[in-house]
């Protein structure tokens, strides 16, 4: 079994059986995990959890006096028939295994860091999440994010489960005849232009859309959570943490629509419309903010051999014209002065972005992660001073 704290969640994976000669050491690994702080909610994955006795039961009894908020999720038939004749159903929120889908096979039509789109049918898709950064809890609130938007108006595709992919999960969406934007202008670059303004007016259209309050997340909230991630990684001293936190902060509020990973790969063309997909950053705040990461995945991705092909299926050359012709777009200008400035103030945010790549990059050693957050901690120190913050 595990448990691991990851933002204000108690993430805990059951296994096996739980009885009296389980129990002991399943108490002693959760509530040392507990005892860390920080945990308003639990969410346990019974999905590889054959049996439950009482005194496992306790265990979760304890859980909810001291935390309140307990989620339980994937539960086979029999151990859902446990928490229910016992009255746990009624006490917390308690969730039926999912279905399984095997996608060995199926067409990929679209991949990214956070995952892979599958072609199911004619008529659906499943997107997959890398199970290493995206809880079930997570992709469930994805879910309800999609819905939450398609209901507003925002031009996504409609969300109908969320099912088990091997290790991990996925959300099968209704997409007939889809292929991501990337793939689109990918064989059709003749074209690129136009597509490129057709994805800036559609987030200016987003861009314009109001939700009411507490509807959807401030879209800071992700800021702030990429420096905890930072943090937590220990390349940062307190200082700077402190700085991208007081950053973030500095973008004002808003309650208009926030995509956060806008980009041809999260773009599906279906008969000429332009649907979203990857809701889960999706919030309320300021445009600068999925400007940020726009021009991260479409600009500076693109400086890094194959990274563009990866996420969006486009060569260097072909995302760096989508951006450029993107953002005259979206700006509304061709004067070279006012984009530069601006290209100049997203690459300052996009700070508070990349100080998680110290934690997420896989070829990086132990002192090359150290030089690099030493680097994007002077980068922060100095730019905070130009602008006065």
């Amino acid at each position: 079994m595990k448990a691991q704290i990851e933002d204000d969640v108690l993430n805990v994976s059951l296994e096996g059986r739980i009885d009296a000669n389980t129990v002991n050491e399943v108490e002693r690994i959760i509530m040392s995990e507990l005892d860390k702080g920080g945990a308003q909610r639990v969410v346990i994955d019974a999905g590889e959890l054959s049996y439950i006795s009482s005194a496992g039961l306790r265990i979760i009894m304890k859980l909810l006096k001291r935390v309140g908020d307990i989620t339980i999720i994937d539960a086979s038939p029999e151990v859902y028939d446990i928490f229910e004749m016992t009255g746990f159903t009624q006490m917390m929120d308690v969730r039926r295994a999912m279905r399984a889908l095997q996608v060995d096979g199926l067409e990929v039509i679209g991949k990214g860091a956070n995952g892979k789109v599958y072609r199911l049918d004619q008529e659906r898709i499943v997107k997959t999440y890398n199970p290493i950064t995206n809880t079930p809890e997570k992709i469930a609130r994805e879910k309800q994010v999609a819905r939450t938007a398609f209901v507003a108006g925002v031009p996504s595709a409609l969300s109908f489960e969320m099912v088990r992919v091997g290790d991990g999960y996925g959300i099968v969406y209704e997409m007939v005849d889809a292929k991501t934007l990337g793939k689109v202008i990918a064989s059709d670059p003749e074209h690129l232009e136009e597509y490129a303004t057709r994805m800036a007016q559609m987030l200016k259209e987003l861009h314009a859309t109001t939700f009411e309050p507490g509807a959807l997340p401030d879209a800071r909230l992700g800021l702030h959570t990429w420096v905890d991630i930072a943090e937590r990684s220990g390349y940062y001293q307190p200082e700077v943490i402190a700085t991208a936190h007081r950053l973030a902060d500095s973008i004002p509020p808003r309650n208009t629509f926030i995509h956060g990973d806008f980009h041809p790969g999260n773009i599906m063309v279906v008969d000429d419309e332009f649907l979203l997909i990857d809701m889960g950053d999706a919030s309320v705040g300021d445009p600068l903010i999925d400007l940020i990461g726009s021009y991260q995945i479409m600009r500076v991705v693109a400086e890094h051999p194959g990274g563009t092909e990866r996420y969006m299926g486009l060569t260097s050359q072909q995302s760096i014209r989508v951006w450029d012709t993107f953002i005259r777009a979206y700006l509304g200008t061709n004067d070279p002065a006012q984009i530069e400035a601006v290209e100049r103030k997203l690459r300052f945010y996009m700070i508070l972005r990349s100080m998680a790549g110290v934690t997420f990059s896989e070829v990086l050693s132990d002192d090359q992660r150290q030089q690099y957050a030493d680097s994007i901690s002077e980068a922060l120190m100095a730019g905070m001073d130009r602008l006065g913050l």
